[in-house]
């Protein structure tokens, strides 16, 4: 029985690999009800890549009834970034209320694309007649009129590093989560119908994001920037590491140790003892 359990543990090691390099999480939500989201949600679009979800979403017949759509894109983003966000905040309060919403933490990137939430938000807004608008932190204030239609905004967040993990990735994630909820707050204000869609995408080097223009977080970042030994820098428990170390305590290492004391316990039925009353003298005369 250990032997087979130690078997599908392994089997299940490619697995548990290949479920997190090159996935992000993307998150839709509405502040009314979306025929669009919801359909998308439901169907098989939502299993695949993030490229067929954009397509699905985006050629959907009823996308263009929301007032503004908002399409954010945070490079680097994993499921746990989302999961160290407080509850109380503005991503997870309008997520628990929206109508309409869809949650997939693991979808699959697209080598074609940067992030196609993003690099279709142009044919989005040209097929709806909408306004196309972007924005970061290192722009200034976002100025929107409800009097000019509808609008396709585009939000990039500063990235987050792929090595950087530990509080200071925690505190990053929080200061753009502040940000995006002051500026999602703003939108909302002017458009009563949104849906937004907030994207992960593939991360950046540290070179690439000290070559980037500067930004309202990098002062931040650089505060916030990983002290200390390798422990602070570097993420070295990963999921599948995690998962060998306990195959190898809790099922090897066992089967190691009874397997050795079986072989142990074997005794050999011939032994190098005389036996008693045995007389040389009458063995010879015999």
């Amino acid at each position: 029985m250990a032997s087979r359990a130690f078997t599908f543990l392994l089997a299940l090691l490619p697995a548990v690999a290949s479920a997190y390099p090159n996935t992000h999480p993307v998150l839709a939500w509405s502040s009314r009800s979306s025929k669009a989201l919801s359909s998308v949600a439901a169907s098989d679009a939502a299993k695949t890549g993030s490229h067929a979800i954009a397509e699905a979403l985006y050629n959907h017949n009823d996308i263009c009834e929301h007032d503004a759509v908002i399409v954010v894109e945070h490079a680097g983003l994993h499921a746990s970034d989302l999961r160290s966000l407080s509850p109380s905040c503005h991503t997870s309060k309008a997520l628990s209320g929206a109508p309409s919403k869809l949650q997939l933490a693991y979808v699959e990137s697209d080598s074609r694309f940067a992030n196609p939430f993003v690099d279709l938000a142009g044919v989005l807004s040209r097929r709806c007649g909408s306004r196309a608008v972007s924005h970061s932190p290192s722009f200034d204030e976002l100025a929107l009129d409800a009097d000019q239609g509808k609008h396709v905004v585009s939000i990039s967040l500063p990235p987050l590093e792929d090595g950087e993990t530990g509080s200071s990735r925690k505190s990053a994630m929080a200061s753009h989560e502040s940000w995006l909820s002051s500026e999602l707050a703003k939108i909302e204000e002017v458009f009563s119908n949104c849906l937004v869609i907030y994207s992960g995408s593939p991360g950046v080097s540290l070179h690439a994001r000290q070559s980037s223009s500067s930004s309202t977080f990098d002062s931040v970042q650089a505060d916030a920037s990983p002290k200390g030994g390798i422990l602070k820098r570097y993420q070295l428990l990963t999921p599948g590491l995690i998962l060998v170390l306990l195959v190898v305590l809790f099922i090897l290492i066992p089967i190691i140790f009874v397997g050795v004391s079986a072989l142990s316990s074997i005794q050999s039925p011939l032994s190098n003892e005389i036996p008693k009353g045995f007389s040389a003298e009458e063995k010879k005369t015999q």
